[in-house]
Order: C-alpha cells, then sequence, then structure tokens
C-alpha cells in the first residue's frame, strides 16, 4: 500500500468524499462553497463502514500474533520484528478514508441544528477511530489533524495521547449531552441502529467506560469519576446494543481478502488452543477448524472436532498446528463485524466493581462476568452458518470457570475472558486491554528479537519524510528510536 503525503491527501480529499457518496454525482462542484451540498449522512456512513471494511493484516500481523490468537509464516508480529509495510496500514487506513470524513462532516454537522443528533454520533465514532489509532502509536496527530483543506494545515503536530483522552471525555460528554437533548431526532446515515439516538447514547457511555477503565494505572481517581459517570449515563445492556457492521459482496469484511490471500488463512495458536480445551469452552468448535491446506489453494474443513485441534506453538519439537481460524464464520464477504463487543462491556464493570470504581457487592461481579461470557456465546450466532451455543452449554461452561480467588485472581479471570470474547474482530482492543492490566498472562516467543512482547507500534517511515520534525518530536517520548524498545510505551501503559 502506497504512503500518501498530507498534502496530497488534501488535494485527494475531495475524490474521497465523492466516491463516498451515492447520488448527486454529476451536479458535484469542486468549487469549496458547494462542498456543504453533499448529503453529510452519507460521508458519515461511509465513514462507519470504512471502518471494518478495510484491511486487517496490521490487526492479524500484530494484535492476533502478539495476543497468541494465531500464526502465519508470514506475520512479522510472531517474532516481534517491526514491518512498516504492514504497521503503517494501521495509521493509512484509519487516517486516510475514515477520518477524512469525519473531520470534514463533523464541522458541516455542527452547523445543522436539525442534525444534532448525528453530529453527537459522528464525534462519538471520532473518538472510537482516534482511540484505536493513539492505543496503537501513543502520541498522534490529533487536534490538527484533517485540516489541510480548511486551514492549509499539512504537516499537523502531534498532540500527547494524555491530551488527546482528556478531549475524549469532553467530546463524550457533550455527545451524550446533545443525544439526551435531542432524542427524537433520526441519526443520519446510521449503520448499526437504524437511527437511534438512544442507542448512540448507549455506544456513547460505553465508550466513556473504555476510555475510565484505560486509566487505571495513570490516574485511578479519575477512572473511578468517569466509570461511575458512564454507568450512570447508560452503558450497552445487551447484544441488540453493539454497533455491528453487516457487510455485503459489495463491501465485504476487511477479514474477506486477507484469509484468502496465500498466507494469512492462519493457524489458531497453541495457547488460545489449550486455554479453550482445557476448560472445554464450548466456542473453540467456531473460532477453529481443522483444514487439509488454505482456502486460497482450496482448502476445505476436514473436521471441527475442538479435542483435535493442534495450535500453532513456539516449541519446535511440539505436534504441527492442524486447526487454522474458521473461515466459513469469519472470512467470508458478508461476515458481520462487532465494532465494540458487548461483552467487554460487562466485563469492565465487574472489574470496575472489584476496584471500588462503582458500587456493588460480590455477587454483582459475578453477575457482570458471567454476563459477559454469556453475552460472547450468544453473539456468535450472529455471524455466517448462525453457530448456536445453547443455553445448557453455556451454564455448563460458566461453573466450569466460576470466579473465585483474591481480587487480584479474579480481575486476572475476568480479564481472561475478555481475552477469550474478543478473538478476531478485536485483537487490537484485547492487545491494548492486555496492555492496560497484564492478563491474560502470556509467555513471550522465547525465539523472538526481544523475546519481550511490544508495547507500541511505530510510527510509519512516510512521516520521517512528510512531517519529520513532529514525528522526531514524539519519538523522543518513546526512547528516542523508532521500534519495539523497552521504553516505546504509551502514556496509560506505565
Amino acid at each position: 500500500m502506497k504512503n500518501v503525503s498530507y498534502r496530497i491527501l488534501s488535494f485527494l480529499f475531495i475524490a474521497a468524499v465523492i466516491t463516498g457518496c451515492t447520488k448527486d454525482f454529476a451536479k458535484y462542484n469542486l468549487n469549496p462553497d458547494a462542498v456543504t451540498s453533499i448529503d453529510p449522512g452519507a460521508l458519515f456512513s461511509d465513514a462507519l463502514v470504512k471502518t471494518s471494511d478495510q484491511d486487517m493484516e496490521p490487526r492479524t500481523n500484530y494484535c492476533h500474533a502478539f495476543m497468541q490468537y494465531g500464526y502465519s509464516s508470514f506475520w512479522s508480529g510472531t517474532t516481534y520484528v517491526e514491518s512498516d509495510g504492514i504497521s503503517s496500514r494501521y495509521w493509512n487506513n484509519f487516517y486516510r478514508p475514515v477520518l477524512n470524513n469525519l473531520e470534514y462532516v463533523i464541522p458541516v454537522l455542527k452547523a445543522k441544528p436539525e442534525l444534532a443528533s448525528t453530529y453527537a454520533a459522528a464525534r462519538i465514532w471520532r473518538v472510537y477511530v482516534y482511540q484505536k489509532l493513539t492505543d496503537f502509536y501513543g502520541d498522534i496527530p490529533y487536534s490538527q489533524a484533517g485540516k489541510a483543506l480548511s486551514q492549509n494545515v499539512f504537516t499537523p503536530a502531534y498532540d500527547p495521547q494524555q491530551q488527546i483522552y482528556a478531549d475524549f471525555v469532553t467530546e463524550l460528554r457533550a455527545s451524550i449531552a446533545l443525544l439526551t437533548s435531542n432524542s427524537s431526532q433520526t441519526v443520519q446515515g446510521d449503520q448499526f441502529y437504524s437511527g437511534s439516538a438512544a442507542q448512540w447514547k448507549k455506544l456513547g457511555a460505553s465508550l466513556l467506560l473504555r476510555v475510565g477503565m484505560r486509566l487505571i494505572k495513570v490516574d485511578p481517581a479519575q477512572a473511578s469519576t468517569l466509570v461511575k459517570e458512564a454507568v450512570a449515563d447508560g452503558v450497552m445492556k445487551a447484544n441488540t446494543d453493539m454497533p455491528i457492521l453487516n457487510h455485503s459482496v459489495a463491501l465485504p469484511n476487511g477479514f474477506n481478502f486477507l484469509l484468502n490471500d496465500g498466507v494469512n488463512h492462519f493457524f489458531l495458536h497453541k495457547t488460545l488452543v489449550s486455554h479453550m480445551q482445557a476448560t472445554a469452552d464450548p466456542r473453540l468448535k467456531y473460532y477453529g477448524a481443522v483444514y487439509d491446506k488454505q482456502i486460497s489453494s482450496g482448502g476445505t474443513i476436514t473436521s471441527d472436532n475442538p479435542s483435535l485441534f493442534v495450535g500453532y506453538s513456539f516449541t519446535a519439537t511440539d505436534p504441527a498446528a492442524t486447526a487454522r481460524i474458521n473461515y466459513t464464520i469469519y472470512g467470508t464477504e458478508i461476515t458481520p463485524f462487532f465494532d465494540f463487543p458487548y461483552a467487554e462491556v460487562e466485563f469492565l464493570q465487574a472489574e470496575a466493581i472489584l476496584r471500588g470504581y462503582i458500587s456493588g457487592g460480590n455477587s454483582d461481579v459475578v453477575s457482570h462476568y458471567n454476563a459477559g461470557i454469556t453475552a460472547s456465546m450468544q453473539s456468535l450466532s450472529k455471524l455466517p452458518t448462525s453457530p448456536t451455543i445453547s443455553n445448557d452449554d453455556i451454564t455448563t461452561y460458566i461453573g466450569k470457570v466460576p470466579l473465585t480467588g483474591t481480587t487480584e485472581q479474579q480481575i486476572a479471570q475476568i480479564n481472561t475472558e475478555f481475552w477469550v470474547s474478543g478473538f478476531a474482530f478485536d485483537a487490537d482492543e484485547v492487545w491494548a486491554n492486555w496492555r492496560r492490566t497484564g492478563y491474560p498472562a502470556l509467555t513471550p516467543n522465547p525465539g523472538s528479537v526481544s523475546q519481550t512482547i511490544p508495547r507500541k507500534m511505530p510510527y510509519p517511515q512516510s512521516e520521517f519524510t512528510l512531517n519529520g520534525a513532529n514525528v522526531n518530536a514524539a519519538i523522543a517520548n518513546y526512547g528516542g528510536v523508532n521500534d519495539f524498545n523497552p521504553k516505546a510505551r504509551v502514556w496509560w501503559d506505565k
């Protein structure tokens, strides 16, 4: 994928806007005074779609590898080797198609009181996307990003992550308030909730919960304040509250091309397989399958019996891997994408009670923990082939993994379940959650370069050519070099 400069992007932006719309192409006028005639709902819709139909290789090559979900011989992330051609795609995928649309459309929506709920929803999604970027790279262009067209800012400054997070809080609070006061308005271009402002408010509150829990190491008092506020605002309560992007053949899930390209139909990792086999986890038979060869070579499933699954091992003398990710469920063009799994909201609340951030006793912790497991298992039915885990099987599994032990042991157990539930769609969020909590306890690859699982992604090399002064100022906070060095940690990961 080519790296494109901010200056070039400023001119390509208009073309990107055009391709993101679905009507009135012929009437579109390049005169800046005519830009506001474009349907802002269409641009917002395009931003939502582009969030999950983009190249997923940075998530698999790095996040799936780091979190020991899987293995491919092509993945540099397995041995913790930095590859700019892969790691820079996360930056390009979000800044270019997604944030181009959002940074343009938000000021347009701000001037339209009749679209206040859409304005709030777009701001929430902007926080969602920027949080992914800053948690991946650390300090990033934020306050000046997307200003090439409007303000001729071609080399945006890198904002400190602490300041970015402070603005996330401001944006989410304002957006939740707008949705509350404009609850009868329909969110235009909504791909998730059929325009429901109430549902977007739940998403905003859930994102505030996630933001708050990120701060447990650096500002536990603020973390407690934000978590209380988020729960009071009303977080997601069911799988029906999840933002799910329903993909199609015309706009396929971002994993489709990846898993079918010849090198990325990956094996499951022994760490994941062994853990799920030990707990007789009913999700394992849907996460993976034994294939005779890769899908791209005409591979077919020879067994879906989890007891026969062999995951990739760091130990060369272990049996060869046989179980790959189940392409039929996760790799099809029409596989829906879970942008923010509801199960994670339950796990975060269980941990928050244990940390004393919100009120509740042991029974409340157990209730949230059990609800997270149940939600994860039930959500699978939304995927192709409608994988179904019965209520009896869910109850049996919960009985095998009861929440017990010290507070720290329970936090470990909760976040290990968070890890299991985040498979496939949410590996980047699971990597962030692992850095936040230290769980699940993972043993680094002994054959890797550093033998330490990386905690921050290096910046794209294109930045050193196109925005050198600003990116060099940023890496001073991360060991002074642009690599996986031990000092390369994001602000909240102390």
